[in-house]
């Protein structure tokens, strides 16, 4: 009887996660160490800030091997990055469609992975955050892809409600 291949942890956040560490801290150490000491592994994007990059730097710092670590990268994403993350050690997947896009990036990250690490903030959080740059009713990547997951629709607004039924833990925008 074979052994069944570890789970795979799709990360996902904001690309801005403050002038600290405390967003990355708070919301995605715990869930990174109980995954790392459970042996999963882990799918990341190629966005050299916020999330994607400190779970990146978290997780070969802890350490664990580079090859547990796959990131995920569109054509262009590759061409501008990808010696950036070979030279780190981790395995690297690109889309070989030329015209694919950062959804269908994300969209290839959830279906290569078992479960999400993700937060997005609140719309407190968000009005906080962003000032008069905030957008009411925005839908981010981190929460499309929280939705894709569930097979929610990945534009609209749901109510708080219906998103703390699928997940107590997961804020609104």
């Amino acid at each position: 009887m074979s052994e069944s291949p570890p789970n795979t942890a799709f990360i996902s956040g904001p690309i801005d996660t403050g002038p600290d560490s405390a967003f990355f801290t708070k919301h995605y150490i715990p869930s990174l160490n109980t995954s790392i000491a459970a042996g999963h592994n882990f799918v990341i994007g190629p966005i050299l800030s916020g999330v994607d990059a400190e779970a990146l730097d978290y997780l070969l710092s802890y350490p664990i091997s580079p090859s547990r670590i796959t990131i995920y990268m569109t054509y262009a994403e590759h061409a501008a990055w990808g010696k950036v993350f070979r030279d780190r050690g981790v395995d690297i997947v690109v889309l070989e469609d030329l015209g694919a896009t950062t959804g269908m990036r994300d969209a290839a990250m959830t279906a290569a992975s078992t479960y999400d690490i993700c937060r997005w903030r609140t719309e407190e959080e968000g009005r906080e955050f962003y000032g008069s740059l905030y957008r009411e009713g925005h839908v981010t990547n981190t929460e499309r892809n929280w939705r894709r997951r569930r097979g929610l629709p990945e534009m609209g607004v749901l109510s708080s409600r219906e998103i703390r039924d699928e997940l107590d833990d997961v804020p609104t925008r």
